[in-house]
């Protein structure tokens, strides 16, 4: 049987920057010894080390993130979760905008100043009400 290790940001942008070779050697050899848990906060986190930083657009960390789901080195805290916020990442929502409102439920109403998150969240999210504050 394979171990787990929950992974801190700082592995997952070493894997996907290889900025630093000694790092990055580290964390590939961490990812073929171990199953790798990807909480929640760390994908989030990851996401805007990898755009802000890194200058990751949309596409490649769409890429990345799908790619991570069907690998069996991967396994996330909040899978389901995961799933809907790359739908909705995918339909140009904000990676965290879609990541909040993936933990909601139909009976539930996300409220926001966010123009733009409430006309696309009508557009291409029919599970959860998302209501723009007035």
């Amino acid at each position: 049987m394979t171990t787990t290790r929950t992974v801190d940001t700082n592995i997952l942008v070493r894997l996907f920057a290889q900025d630093d070779d000694e790092q990055w050697a580290t964390a590939s050899d961490i990812m073929t010894r171990y199953r790798l848990v990807v909480l929640s906060t760390v994908l989030l986190e990851t996401e805007w080390v990898l755009r802000s930083r890194y200058s990751f657009v949309r596409p490649r960390i769409i890429a990345l993130f799908q790619a991570m789901l069907l690998s069996e080195r991967f396994i996330f805290a909040e899978r389901e979760r995961v799933i809907r916020t790359l739908e909705a990442f995918s339909n140009g929502i904000d990676f965290a905008d879609a990541f909040h409102i993936s933990a909601l439920s139909s009976a539930d109403t996300f409220i926001t100043f966010d123009r733009n998150l409430a006309k696309l969240a009508q557009k291409h999210i029919n599970s959860v009400s998302v209501e723009l504050a007035s």
